[in-house]
């Protein structure tokens, strides 16, 4: 493929991106960032969700973990508690309102995505997953390779 191919696929890949991202992440006042809310997402899908495991989760220094947990405690969507086991190790979990943001966020991205699909006909919806399936099942191959 040649190199203006994969140029053009990218810049339309970044759009998309940018515009399904675009203001879906402002509640009221306080903008989330996309890593505090790949953050809420994660601490949302686990169980037992310590400083320690996020930091490594994210590969970033504790401090950074602490700084993005600080500010979302204080917005009042994650908090935090000792572990029955040590009371050294912080165990983040989601607040009723971290459960919330996320449910809007991810209601609106997804209206937006619609939105924009549904101007395909269902044959074309159909092709257009089918390719990205491909894409994404050739690229699990090179990745497999390359192990």
């Amino acid at each position: 493929m040649d190199d203006s191919k994969i140029e053009q696929f990218l810049t339309h890949w970044r759009f998309i991106n940018r515009h399904l991202r675009e203001g879906r992440l402002i509640n009221g006042d306080k903008k989330i960032t996309r890593l505090q809310w790949t953050l809420l997402c994660h601490v949302g899908k686990s169980e037992h969700c310590t400083m320690g495991n996020l930091a490594d989760h994210f590969n970033v220094n504790m401090s950074t973990v602490s700084q993005m947990i600080d500010r979302l405690e204080k917005w009042g969507y994650v908090e935090r508690g000792t572990s029955a086991h040590d009371a050294r190790v912080k165990i983040v979990s989601l607040t009723e309102k971290g459960e919330t943001i996320i449910k809007e966020v991810r209601a609106a991205y997804l209206q937006q995505l619609a939105s924009g699909l549904n101007k395909f006909s269902e044959d074309e919806q159909d092709t257009f997953i089918g390719y990205l399936q491909q894409l994404a099942e050739n690229l699990r191959d090179v990745s497999d390779q390359n192990k």
